[in-house]
């Protein structure tokens, strides 16, 4: 036999019939196993509300405070322990280098703390210049005011480009402002930038037009005013469609200030930890993003807001906040001008009748038993709105005579007026539900003039949003035929704004636009047909009104018009899913073409034309 042979019958086997079994049953079931771990960790993540990572991130930062403060106190009180103990008398070696050992330990801690702490300070100088009023408040509510009146005014320091690349002959238009312009909840569709372009399109042939959609959900004016550094075009039209987030992006939904002066004071020993702590940056940059964090979790279902609430800012931060708006508003239209491009203002309206305020207020000077009061006659009017209105209407107006500034009697007020006819007053009262919402959502009347004494200094397109809106609702209401929820427009809304744009710029000619062409009007059918909003279009808009009114519910002491609402578009939602057509959910925001309008939208040339 040869030898060779052999040998090799003689070697062991590497891998045995039984091994090769083995390994082939556990390589599919492993293979499975880590396909099923990879599509379950997608599933989880696709699933989870993004508010869950913020509750995460919330928990690991206030670990991360509460570590940091553990390790200061430590480092020091080693240190001192090493300086009392070096002095004793008969130390001998082994406990002169357990002594070394720790004061090596607290040293090299306190040597990092220094580095924290300057990079924090550095990290919190440009958060502060980006920033008139920081995300989320401040933790000290006692000195709020003191804060506020220390912080700068940053306007000046926003350098915009005035030269850009060379350009081809398109037309370009840019959208500043914050989630309504961008679009919202239409964003997948269509957006006021989309619509004028596309209407301009049709009604000047020969020339194109592109938008740049600068606007962002959430964004400030103030953060809008320093996003145009990244403009990639020169602007031919510059739309500035922007003031709901000016209270909700920089204060968080959860915030409670000391208001009343019979509230109870804080704690001495909360006074004291807050005093101990406050030399400390990273201290100050960790709190800064906690209530970050807390701007994005939703409260808890069932609320904690009272009757009688406090105003989430304090006059001071309200006034910074006003004063830095129309500062911005006025930069970006002295920047529209230098570049010669076309100013167009939509001073942005809101849903004023279909949308509760929410938080209502007394004056802080109101003793806690004129609150109790005030609150216990406020739901006996509202227990009588169905039993017996006329009653309901005078009870609140009693109650009005003695709390003028209580938001949420006149927001129910002003529903009780229109349905029994009283349009005029019911829009009245709503406004001035609106305008004393102590976190405030929607644009307020101060704002808005900001838009009106802008264009009257520049030669501007002025959309007077809430003049517009009131003329073009058949009752002068503005409620849920043109918003969505609380401020972005239904499509209707989009449309119609869009619309008015187009008419400001047929007014000027603009781009050649021919002298005998009749006004622009925008038609629903057609703007569906092209930006291809189709049924499922129509139910993914439910869902995201859904989505809207759960996690804002929670925001008013009495979540229960917000959470019919939710419930409206669930059942609008499972109907388009059945087939049902979406004019026919029962929704005036869904799924309806009506035609819109000519009437005026308030700038120069806004006139209805026949």
């Amino acid at each position: 036999m040869d030898p060779t042979a052999r040998e090799a019958d003689a070697a062991p086997k590497l891998i045995s019939r039984r091994a090769l079994l083995t390994l082939a049953i556990l390589t599919p079931v492993l293979a499975g196993l880590v396909l099923a771990g990879i599509y379950g960790a997608f599933y989880v993540v696709d699933r989870t509300p993004k508010w869950v990572y913020w509750a995460i991130g919330l928990r690991f930062l206030q670990g991360v405070d509460v570590a940091y403060g553990i390790a200061v106190v430590g480092a020091v009180g080693g240190l001192g322990w090493v300086l009392v103990r070096a002095r004793a008398v008969g130390s001998g070696a082994p406990r002169r280098a357990v002594m070394f050992r720790v004061a090596l330990l607290c040293g090299t801690t306190l040597a990092g703390v220094l580095v924290l702490e300057a990079a924090s300070a550095v990290i919190l100088v440009r958060q502060r210049r980006e920033s008139v009023l920081p995300a989320g408040g401040w933790t000290a509510a006692l000195n709020e005011a003191a804060v506020a009146r220390k912080l700068p005014n940053t306007v000046d320091e926003v350098e915009l480009p005035t030269t850009f690349p060379e350009q081809d002959d398109r037309v370009s238009i840019a959208v500043v402002g914050e989630s309504s312009a961008a679009g919202v909840p239409y964003t997948n569709w269509l957006s006021i930038g989309s619509v004028v372009a596309w209407g301009l399109e049709r009604a000047i042939p020969g020339r194109t037009f592109r938008h740049e959609v600068m606007a962002r959900s959430g964004d400030t004016l103030e953060r809008q005013h320093r996003h145009l550094a990244d403009l990639h075009h020169r602007p031919d039209v510059l739309i500035v469609y922007c003031g709901h987030n000016e209270f909700s992006a920089r204060i968080p939904l959860s915030r409670d200030r000391t208001y009343y002066n019979d509230d109870e004071k804080p704690a001495r020993a909360a006074v004291l930890a807050e005093k101990a702590v406050a030399w400390s940056f990273l201290h100050a940059l960790v709190q800064r993003n906690i209530q970050k964090c807390r701007i994005a979790i939703p409260p808890p279902d069932n609320g904690h807001r009272d009757l009688v609430d406090a105003p989430a800012y304090s006059p001071e931060e309200y006034d910074l906040v006003l004063n830095d708006f129309r500062n911005r508003l006025e930069a970006i239209a002295t920047y529209a001008e230098k570049l010669g491009a076309i100013l167009v203002l939509v001073s942005p309206p809101g849903n004023d009748s279909g949308y509760d305020p929410n938080r209502s207020f007394l004056p802080p000077e109101t003793p806690r038993a004129e609150r109790r009061a005030i609150a216990s006659e406020f739901l006996s009017a509202k227990g009588l709105e169905t039993s017996d209105p006329s009653a309901s209407v005078a009870a609140y107006r009693d109650l009005l005579e003695r709390a003028p500034g209580f938001a949420a009697a006149r927001w129910r007020l002003s529903r009780l007026l229109a349905d029994r006819g009283d349009k005029a007053e019911a829009y009245e009262q709503a406004v001035a539900a609106r305008d004393l919402d102590g976190y405030p959502q929607r644009c307020l009347t101060e704002f808005q003039d900001a838009y009106r004494e802008t264009a009257r200094r520049h030669d501007a397109i002025l959309v007077d949003g809430q003049a517009y809106f009131h003329a073009l609702s058949p009752d002068g209401l503005l409620d849920e035929r043109l918003f969505h929820d609380a401020m972005h427009p239904s499509y209707r809304g989009h449309l119609a704004l869009a619309q008015a744009v187009l008419r400001g710029l047929h007014a000027r000619r603009a781009f050649g636009w021919a002298a005998d062409a009749p006004a622009p009007v925008v038609d629903p059918v057609e703007a569906a047909q092209h930006f291809k909003i189709d049924a499922e279009a129509w139910r993914y808009l439910c869902l995201w009104g859904m989505m809207s009114y759960e996690i804002t519910g929670p925001a008013s002491y009495d979540p229960t018009v917000r959470l019919l609402m939710q419930e409206t578009f669930a059942r609008a939602a499972a109907s388009i899913k059945k087939g049902v057509p979406a004019a026919d959910v029962g929704l005036p925001n869904i799924g309806r073409m009506e035609p819109i309008p000519l009437v005026p939208f308030g700038g120069p040339s806004a006139e209805a034309t026949p």
